[in-house]
């Protein structure tokens, strides 16, 4: 049998002592415990275990690297209807025309597929670059559209939300940052976004209600919105370790807007349901993904 050593005990024995003096004697029978993952870790390592065991994220590389790509749609690009403008149309409707709605948006040169999101959920290394920006960002509205459809940003950034038009503007923005105020006809008014999103959060105006937008908040930098083309670049990288990358749409079939690739490309990059993929860059790598997109993973 394997005897701990005794030093190796009493400070696993001391490290018991501490945490459960934290808790305290006061609890009722009725509250629930919860686990303390960092004193287990401690007391866990002290007696001999390997480090790092609980952590949800680990840095196992080193160095940086890019992931870029373009989304192309298989098949004929799909035609925009009209949005239906009801009231202002003077404004919204210039000379009776509503503008086309953009909830799928392709080129119909090069097929690419505007407006996809790709971003990776979580990293265990932030290149110093790649951090929060604390610069501003404008969000115009101009003939009852938001002028910007996806809009990336990270926390600590200000929105300078416009109103170009010559009505008012109700902007409401869902989600944890929650924000919802009428721009008058001319005014900017700033925005501090404060908490990251999980995925895109809708945008709208209650006073025009086709508008819609989305915004999405990160910690980090390492998102993309593809380009009318369908291109995407995200520099700066984790290398050498496992990311989770995730690709949003707003008209994908998936569930939230996962865009889901089951194709021989995506099942190369065991592509999930949830609009998932894992990919692994080696350092200073710029790895390009060529992704072609049935037009299956739309919804109607």
């Amino acid at each position: 049998m394997n005897l701990i050593p005794a030093d190796r005990l009493s400070a696993a024995l001391a490290l018991a002592v501490v945490t459960l003096s934290a808790v305290g004697c006061s609890r009722s029978s009725d509250e629930p415990v919860y686990a303390n993952l960092a004193a287990a870790e401690k007391i866990r390592v002290a007696l001999g275990g390997e480090a790092g065991a609980v952590e949800e994220v680990a840095a196992t590389g080193t160095g940086w690297a890019t992931l870029k790509g373009k989304f192309t749609f298989d098949g004929d690009p799909p035609t925009m209807p009209p949005y239906g403008v009801n009231k202002d149309q003077a404004t919204c409707a210039p000379g009776g025309q509503a503008p086309l709605q953009q909830y799928l948006l392709v080129d119909p040169n090069s097929k690419g597929i505007a407006n996809v999101v790709v971003f990776a959920r979580k990293a265990s290394r932030v290149h110093e670059g790649s951090g929060p920006k604390t610069d501003s960002i404008l969000f115009d509205q101009k003939v009852c559209l938001f002028l910007t459809h996806v809009q990336g940003m990270t926390t600590g950034q200000s929105l300078d939300i416009r109103n170009s038009d010559n009505v008012g503007h109700n902007t409401n923005i869902s989600g944890q940052n929650g924000f919802n105020q009428t721009i008058a006809s001319g005014a900017t008014t700033p925005f501090l976004v404060k908490k990251e999103e999980a995925a895109p959060v809708p945008v709208r105006c209650s006073i025009h209600p086709w508008m819609l937008a989305y915004l999405l908040p990160r910690s980090n930098t390492y998102f993309a919105v593809t380009a009318e083309d369908g291109s995407f670049e995200i520099p700066n990288l984790p290398a050498g370790e496992k990311l989770e990358i995730q690709v949003w749409h707003e008209n994908a079939a998936g569930g939230n807007g996962a865009l889901f690739v089951n194709t021989p490309e995506g099942k190369k990059l065991n592509w999930s349901n949830k609009g998932r993929f894992i990919v692994t860059l080696e350092e200073n790598e710029e790895r390009d993904l060529p992704i072609v997109v049935p037009a299956a993973a739309f919804g109607g």
